[in-house]
């Protein structure tokens, strides 16, 4: 990663009874078009003084600005950063990041990290009418297939006919293909849905995003567990008194469903096992069905789901079925199993927590996953953009929308980053739960 920043000069002590910098403004503006030859330099304005020993200007490759010498500042809460851009190139950096801190304000507080994004325009531009026209178009096809295709139109927004009204003007406005995307994303941020977004060529412009704490720390496991990989993208080990712990963190193609069978296998002879579905955020629903086969004995249904097919609070079609069917006697884990959950669990591994829900003996340990499940489909607008947008309502079994709610843990563990500097509150539940059953059991 490429990054413009310049140490501090001096010791900071951290300063926590001080307010923290916030910017005021961005010039360009963030997910702006903007001209590449008139566009020289970019400027920031705090709402605070600053520190002007230091700056931070975090990013890399293609997407960060060529620049043309250091930043400056011009006063106290003005900093500016002279650039070079081409035409039809999408931009992108952040004031702050993880790797340099460097905006401070001038009683030393930290400018938490702030993204910022603009694209260039084309050399050669549509004209004006032409290209408004087909924004037109391609808004109204976007709004009829929200209405008729969307399957969350109804839980999201409130008033679409308000949000439209208040975000038209600049989708209308666009002066490309592109600069419609972006501002179409805009105009859908309310809805804050990870899944549903739209792309223009290679670029995806999102309408949601989260920051959450997995409470998951690599680094505290050897605390509790002697874990090796099992294949990528998972562990698996076990306690000194025998208890088995399974991690997965991710359901695509990188993980070996395979492997971690083998992982199982060798975890046979242990008294229960932990199921970590903390780091995990989604993928593959098959994937997920082949490692949690393992745990489950005959056929389970363990979700329910259903697709709009039609505008309108009944335009659903039928309810269907999930079901996960167990992979049989000689490879089934026949054990007592806790599933670990935070709010990183979303999607398909939302789905992988409600299969392990169906083995004989299973709870759920931490706190509330996100509640995040869309199956998008592609639809065309007819100017190079696509919109991908949710089909389905992810259903718990007694058909209530998971939807912005998550799964519950049968045991809530309170639990903050915080809380995850020398112990795992969350794991160490899991272990008195399982071992005061296993002591029952004898």
């Amino acid at each position: 990663m490429r990054s413009l920043f310049a140490f501090v000069v001096g010791a900071c002590a951290p300063v926590f009874a001080q307010q923290a910098p916030k910017v005021v403004t961005m010039d360009p503006p963030h997910q702006a078009e903007v001209d590449a030859k008139t566009t020289t330099r970019l400027v920031v304005v705090f709402d605070q003084a600053m520190d002007q020993n230091g700056f931070s200007f975090c990013g890399g490759g293609p997407a960060f600005p060529k620049t043309k010498g250091g930043a400056t500042w011009q006063d106290a809460k003005t900093v500016v950063l002279e650039i070079e851009l081409e035409p039809d190139h999408q931009y992108s950096l952040s004031l702050n990041c993880p790797a340099a801190s460097n905006f401070r304000s001038k009683n030393g507080v930290a400018l938490a990290p702030v993204p910022w994004s603009f694209t260039t325009l084309p050399t050669k531009l549509r004209p004006a009418a032409q290209q408004k026209k087909r924004n037109q178009q391609a808004l109204q096809v976007l709004m009829k297939t929200l209405a008729e295709r969307y399957s969350y139109y109804d839980l999201r927004v409130a008033d679409w006919k308000q949000l439209e009204k208040e975000h038209g003007k600049a989708v209308l406005a666009a002066k490309t293909d592109r600069g419609f995307a972006q501002a179409a994303a805009n105009m859908l941020q309310p809805t804050g849905d990870l899944h549903l977004y739209l792309r223009f060529g290679e670029q995806t412009f999102g309408t949601g995003s989260r920051a959450v704490d997995s409470l998951f720390r690599r680094q505290l496991l050897e605390q509790y567990v002697r874990v090796a990989p099992a294949g990528p993208q998972a562990l698996a080990g076990r306690t000194a008194d025998g208890i088995g712990y399974l991690m997965v963190g991710t359901w695509t193609k990188e993980v070996d469903p395979e492997v971690i069978g083998g992982a199982i296998t060798e975890l046979a002879d242990t008294k229960a096992m932990i199921i970590d579905a903390r780091p995990n955020c989604g993928g593959d629903e098959t994937l997920a069905q082949q490692v949690a086969a393992w745990f489950v004995t005959g056929t389970k249904t363990y979700a329910k789901n259903r697709y709009r097919e039609r505008a309108g609070k009944d335009g659903f079609g039928a309810v269907l079925e999930r079901t996960i069917t167990g992979h049989g006697d000689n490879r089934h884990y026949d054990k007592p199993i806790a599933v670990l959950t935070s709010r990183y669990v979303m999607s398909s591994n939302e789905s992988f927590v409600m299969m392990l829900q169906q083995a004989d003996d299973c709870v759920l340990v931490g706190q509330p996953t996100f509640g995040s499940s869309g199956n998008p489909k592609p639809f065309e607008l007819g100017n190079d953009v696509t919109v991908f947008v949710p089909s389905w309502q992810d259903l718990r079994l007694d058909g209530t929308v998971i939807e912005g709610e998550g799964i519950q843990p049968d045991e809530f563990v309170p639990c903050t980053g915080s809380d995850l500097q020398s112990r795992d509150p969350i794991l160490e539940k899991a272990l008195e739960l399982l071992r005061a059953k296993v002591k029952g059991a004898k």
